[in-house]
């Protein structure tokens, strides 16, 4: 997210600088139809300054929703980066367009500058709240999900580790079944669940000693806790 940062920051400094250029190398004075108009064309040095906030705020806010380093605020914040990139192109074609238009009643773009500034923060405060909704679910599903993860991984360790045959199909046994198990876990289930635990840590010392005879008792009791389980887990549901 760094690097999108830093593309962000270019092409904001190289807006930036258009506009100021824009500003500078207008001419002083305007003559149209023999009227002469002075170089802001109505636009007070207010509304200038506030056109520069405009810019910086944009820098600042986009730099706040680029600091998440997780893969998914990076994921939900990527919306956050083309409102950026888009409010930042307005900003800067309506501010040129206002110090060009001459005579122009300084309360339009200081309304407009205003407005730009005021849907950008409203949009940028939602999408953040939004993307801060969905990590907080994800991190409630990584945690309902641990259980399961961790005792596949488990397994499948376990299988890898078997010496005899018989030892290893009660491994591949207890690996399929763990494996295809269902992952979300519930308070519900903190007991049959610390029996499997239970139950794992007897089935990899019998693996671990190579005992064919408890390492199949233990692989089909463990199959019977895993399928009691997966009942309580429909259950839930």
């Amino acid at each position: 997210m760094k690097r999108a940062f830093k593309f962000y920051l270019i092409a904001w400094a190289i807006m930036f600088v258009i506009f100021n250029v824009v500003v500078i190398a207008l001419p002083k004075e305007t003559t149209i139809a023999g009227i002469t108009y002075t170089k802001l064309g109505g636009l007070s040095w207010i509304t200038l300054i506030l056109f520069e906030l405009c810019f910086v705020g944009h820098l600042v806010c986009t730099w706040f929703a680029c600091k998440q380093n997780k893969l998914t605020g990076t994921f939900y914040r990527l919306p956050l980066i083309r409102l950026s990139y888009a409010c930042v192109i307005v900003t800067l074609v309506l501010g040129c367009l206002a110090m060009a238009i001459p005579n122009l009643p300084s309360w339009i773009p200081l309304i407009v500058a205003l407005l730009i500034m005021a849907i950008y923060v409203f949009s940028i405060l939602k999408a953040a709240a939004a993307a801060e909704i969905v990590e907080e679910i994800d991190e409630k599903v990584k945690t309902k999900t641990a259980f399961i993860k961790t005792l596949t991984v488990d397994a499948q360790t376990l299988l890898s580790r078997a010496k005899s045959e018989p030892v290893k199909a009660a491994c591949k046994k207890v690996f399929e079944a763990v494996r295809y198990s269902d992952p979300m876990s519930a308070d519900a289930l903190s007991d049959v669940e610390s029996r499997i635990r239970t139950e794992f840590d007897s089935f990899t010392d019998a693996v671990i000693s190579d005992n064919a005879d408890a390492a199949t008792a233990s692989a089909d009791e463990l199959l019977t806790l895993i399928n009691e389980r997966n009942s309580r887990c429909k259950m839930e549901k």
